[in-house]
């Protein structure tokens, strides 16, 4: 599927579950007005980042994470 084929809308859906996990909870995530970043307070660890890639990629997203002050959620 990928994000050519997702409108920002359903995107934004997809995000909002992923915000809702537990690999995301008390990290205060914010999701990009484009609906492709999310953005939180502190590090993930590898169970994080391997549920958001799971849950991601259910959906035909790829994740790429970083980290620069805060964790940086990018979504292909």
């Amino acid at each position: 599927m990928g994000t050519n084929n997702l409108s920002t809308h359903r995107r934004g859906v997809i995000l909002r579950g992923i915000c809702g996990g537990a690999a995301l909870k008390d990290k205060s995530p914010q999701i990009s007005e484009d609906n492709t970043v999310i953005t939180c307070a502190g590090k993930l660890n590898v169970w994080d980042i391997c549920c958001i890639s799971s849950d991601a990629e259910a959906f035909g997203l790829k994740v790429q994470c970083g980290y620069d002050g805060q964790t940086i959620i990018t979504f292909t």
